[in-house]
């Protein structure tokens, strides 16, 4: 079974985005990558959001995922194809996911990538495997939240791993519990 993992990176106070849909405010310190090069290594499929994309769009002629397959949700079929390996469907995200998760671990990881309303959808059906999270040192105060559902109901999380980064950034790695247990 292939494993799905939310990696972001979010403010202190749980924004992915600021309340004028910017992540500009998202720093980090010179030269260093976070480990972003080896976790991308491991991935073979991205889902994306529509939102997500067309903000990436908006970046320019650049798309920084044309060798791994992409898979963006939409109902829009007339976007941009950014790259070969891109494409746009209006597939439930759910089924999607739950079909490329019975492939096999040479497929490589499923990167969540964004963004909340995705994500969020994602997390409420038990569909995600990991949260790989990246807090800011900083409070934006609105925003586009990380996690974007009126209907998540709790579920509990087991810390993985903590690692402190350089300029404030600190990674934390959650393992979603599929089921309660009676010590969490």
């Amino acid at each position: 079974m292939r494993k799905s993992i939310y990696y972001f990176t979010m403010s202190l106070d749980g924004y992915i985005a600021d309340a004028s849909g910017s992540v500009d405010w998202m720093a980090g310190a010179p030269n260093i990558d976070y480990g972003y090069k080896e976790f991308y290594e491991q991935v073979g499929t991205i889902l994306l959001g529509r939102n997500t994309y067309e903000h990436m769009l908006k970046m320019g002629d650049f798309f920084p995922y044309p060798d791994r397959d992409v898979i963006v949700f939409s109902s829009n079929d007339k976007l941009k194809i950014a790259a070969e390996s891109v494409q746009i469907t209006s597939d439930d995200p759910g089924k999607t996911l739950a079909r490329l998760q019975l492939g096999d671990n040479s497929d490589g990881l499923i990167w969540i990538g964004g963004g909340g309303t995705l994500a969020g959808s994602l997390f409420e059906a038990g569909l995600i495997d990991e949260l790989r999270v990246f807090i800011q040192p900083i409070v934006l105060g609105a925003g586009t939240a990380a996690l974007t559902s009126d209907k998540i109901a709790a579920r509990a999380l087991e810390l993985a791993n903590v690692k402190e980064w350089p300029a404030g950034i600190v990674e934390l790695r959650y393992n979603v519990i599929k089921r309660w247990r009676s010590d969490v």
